[in-house]
């Protein structure tokens, strides 16, 4: 049986290249569809889509926020150049505040040196390539950390699911019950009725029992339990065949909801209504639930 997956998931690795620390973090939650937000060192900005893609492969649906974070570290590479841009916004900045508020100082050598990115270091296209790969390959094994993840919470999804549907049998088996009891009155009520309105009339007998016959047919609930019967043991099988199953397991839902509200409208029994009721709620609850099942 192939696995339901929760849109719920984590995973994170920490790796190190080159003196560098690497944290690669994923989240997910539930969404309609895939969406995936990104927050990477500038360095990778070019592989982004790359990096979407991987997670793509892997993921139908769900937001997803990927975290790529490295640390400065200590690093063999030789400083070739400095932002002189940035130095020089730097100092205009600086002057312009002396000036409008008064404020006395001079800017050092050690505030320019403070600039994130001031100064620009050699680094040669191979050790980014082997970076490159370095980070594919640990967002893979993050991507597998939360999928197993999103496995996990799916299986107890499942669990809870099957006894939800199990409750909701065991209703229709309460309705099933007291359905007799509800044709029986029905038809005593029917019968009272009738005498009063046709004490001074005569009617055709024959047509009056068609008449009661399709008043019979109206209320009749049978065919509401064999398809809400239908409906549960499709959503089960679908849970079976496993897979991106979510929007199957909303739409069975859909027609659970309708069957309910019809058998509700239809029964003109009190304790037929309170299971009615009771069925609206159990596909309710169940409906949160599918909304977090990829």
């Amino acid at each position: 049986m192939a696995s339901i997956f929760s849109m719920t998931g984590y995973g994170k690795v920490e790796t190190a290249f080159n003196n560098h620390t690497i944290v690669i973090e994923l989240r997910s939650v539930n969404n309609r569809y895939l969406d995936i937000t990104t927050k990477i060192p500038k360095n990778l900005s070019h592989i982004e889509n790359d990096l979407r893609n991987q997670i793509k492969n892997k993921v139908a649906r769900g937001s997803v926020f990927l975290s790529i974070l490295m640390d400065s570290g200590e690093t063999g590479n030789i400083p070739t150049s400095y932002n002189e841009a940035a130095v020089k916004a730097f100092i205009d900045i600086a002057n312009d505040i002396k000036d409008k508020f008064n404020i006395e100082g001079n800017v050092h050598l050690e505030h320019l040196l403070s600039l994130p990115d001031l100064i620009q270091y050699s680094d040669s296209s191979q050790d980014q390539e082997e970076l490159e790969k370095h980070i594919a390959l640990n967002l893979d094994l993050a991507i597998d950390q939360m999928i197993e993840m999103r496995k996990k919470e799916g299986e107890n999804l499942v669990t809870d699911l099957k006894a939800r549907i199990s409750t909701i049998e065991n209703i229709l088996n309460e309705i099933e019950r007291l359905e007799p009891t509800r044709i029986c009155d029905w038809k005593e009520k029917f019968e009272e009725r009738l005498k009063g309105l046709l004490q001074n009339l005569e009617l055709d007998p024959i047509r009056l029992i068609q008449e009661a016959s399709i008043v019979a047919d109206r209320l009749d609930i049978t065919e509401e339990i064999i398809r809400f019967r239908s409906h549960n043991q499709l959503f089960l099988n679908t849970l079976k065949t496993g897979g991106s199953q979510g929007k199957k397991l909303g739409f069975i839902l859909q027609e659970m909801g309708r069957e309910a509200n019809t058998l509700g409208t239809k029964c003109q029994c009190a304790q037929i209504a309170a299971c009615a009721i009771q069925l609206k709620d159990a596909v309710e609850t169940i409906r949160e639930q599918v909304m977090n099942i990829e």
